[in-house]
């Protein structure tokens, strides 16, 4: 029980950072500082990543992931996604999320508006759709088959859009 308990609440620590003060700031002004770690490109839609860490999505998107040892957090904001997911010990509700606790499987989700987090080690992720992602911890990423670049332990946005020319 301890042991659930604990991973329930650096599950929920994560997320909250991820979700809550590490946004992506919309503002045109963004000081070098709010720049640094960031990557933004545009093209096709995808961003494949893997590492040991934290990684968020949030978008349109057709995602897979698999990981050892974590847990997986999935919101759906408009309540018409389709998600599987295999290889965890259970689930609990939390802010709006469904926390997916003992995660050392696969998901699949397909939504139109979602917000995605893993934590864990050997995350192996690919995306497609139009959204953000913010990655923490070691590893490398391609968006749009441009890279590899490196998650960082300060966090690095991603931004994948399709576009019409594609």
């Amino acid at each position: 029980m301890f042991r659930k308990i604990a991973i329930i609440g650096v599950v929920l620590a994560v997320a909250a950072t991820a979700f809550g003060a590490l946004a992506p700031a919309a503002s045109a002004q963004e000081t070098e500082e709010e720049r640094r770690g960031r990557v933004l490109l545009h093209g096709r839609g995808v961003l494949d990543a893997q590492g040991d860490g934290v990684a968020a999505v949030k978008g349109r998107m057709d995602y897979d992931v698999s990981a050892d040892a974590g847990a997986l957090l999935v919101q759906d904001h408009n309540g018409n996604a389709d998600i599987e997911v295999t290889g965890y010990e259970g689930t609990v509700e939390w802010r709006g999320f469904t926390i997916y606790y003992g995660f050392e499987g696969e998901a699949h989700i397909i939504g139109g508006d979602v917000s995605v987090v893993v934590v864990g080690r050997n995350i192996d992720l690919h995306v497609a759709g139009k959204g953000w992602a913010f990655l923490k911890g070691q590893g490398t990423f391609e968006v749009n088959g441009r890279g590899p670049f490196r998650w960082t332990e300060a966090g690095a946005f991603a931004w994948f859009e399709e576009t019409a020319d594609e």
